[in-house]
């Protein structure tokens, strides 16, 4: 699935829009339109350049997610012309969290699609709170490119403001640093299916303490994680002390065959990579990283790539950039509140 979900590639699509003058229908969109929503993001790629690409493949596994709601915004003739999706995360740090994406074909910018879209998307998301956890307030979260003045100040006029941002790192395989030994005391391990659970809680323990986190549910982690066509288990690695099984290090790999298509070069996706706690500070992130950017070389791939927040506590900056990641682009996460019912 294509997401930003602490680190994957999700909730990055939305494009500018605030005149209030446009005729389009709203209506849930169904397994047929997905040809049709993946012309629309890849009209929107060209023109905005967030360097993500998606196959409809990608697309129909993000609607099998019966939690998602995805609407579309249909002009007179038809045609697709912006949509909008929610996705209730779950309760953390006493709201109710609704991550949120959305988007505007740009030859129909400016018209006032992307108001009503807004309009609609903060209405469901309020929705699927009162459905789901009416005692609680709603946290909503969208995400797009810093750069997109217009859709900041869409975003703004909904009520929701800029609060954190996140970055777009890349770098390519062929003049990698040799890869650090892991610290004594500690063992390099593969993955298989049997550890997807473990994995799970890894994460949501390793992410404890970072801002704005809300776990992740069993069902959610095999959809968007372990179970996802984009998932390369292959290219999965733990760190556990010497012996025991319990995983204290972690990265976790995804591919997008649609930016390939796209680009003609193979990235390898860090989803996912973590270090809990009590174990921080000895260098096993920068271990495990370093023997996965060999691995992904090995096994033929151009580049890699993954998102980083700029208030992660563990100085994951500094760490990406010393195995040779540099930053592509700056990403602006919008928050709104809603009172509890």
């Amino acid at each position: 699935m294509p997401t930003h979900l602490d680190g994957n590639r999700e909730t990055r699509r939305w494009g500018g829009s605030y005149d209030v003058s446009v005729d389009v229908s709203l209506r849930p969109l169904r397994r047929t339109d997905i040809a049709a929503w993946a012309d629309l993001l890849a009209a929107i790629e060209e023109v905005d350049r967030t360097g993500e690409h998606y196959a409809a493949a990608d697309l129909a596994e993000e609607m099998d997610n019966p939690d998602v709601d995805v609407v579309g915004a249909f002009d007179l003739d038809g045609r697709l012309v912006g949509y909008y999706s929610v996705l209730p995360r779950g309760a953390a740090d006493g709201h109710f969290k609704v991550h949120l994406q959305g988007s505007v074909l740009p030859a129909r910018r400016g018209e006032g699609i992307g108001t009503r879209l807004v309009s609609g998307m903060v209405e469901r998301a309020a929705r699927a709170r009162d459905e789901r956890r009416p005692d609680l307030p709603a946290r909503l979260v969208v995400t797009g490119l810093s750069s997109d003045l217009a859709q900041g100040e869409l975003l703004s006029s909904a009520g929701l403001r800029g609060e954190r941002w996140n970055f777009l790192m890349r770098t390519p395989l062929d003049a990698i640093p040799s890869p650090r030994p892991l610290p004594h005391g500690y063992r390099l391990r593969g993955y298989d299916r049997s550890m997807a659970d473990a994995l799970r809680r890894a994460h949501n323990a390793a992410f404890l303490d970072h801002p704005d986190f809300t776990p992740w549910s069993e069902a959610l982690w095999k959809q968007v994680v372990t179970e996802s066509r984009s998932f390369r288990p292959d290219l999965c690695f733990l760190v556990s002390p010497d012996g025991s099984d319990e995983i204290v290090a972690y990265v976790q790999t995804a591919e997008f065959d649609a930016y390939l298509a796209a680009t003609g070069r193979r990235e390898a996706y860090v989803g996912k990579v973590g270090t809990l706690r009590a174990h921080r500070g000895k260098g096993l992130a920068t271990a495990l990283l370093g023997h996965a950017m060999h691995a992904y070389r090995a096994a033929g791939y151009d580049e890699a790539a993954l998102d980083v927040d700029s208030e992660n506590p563990t100085g994951a900056l500094g760490v990406y950039r010393r195995v040779g990641f540099t930053v592509e682009s700056r990403w602006t996460s919008y928050f709104r509140t809603l009172d509890a019912s």
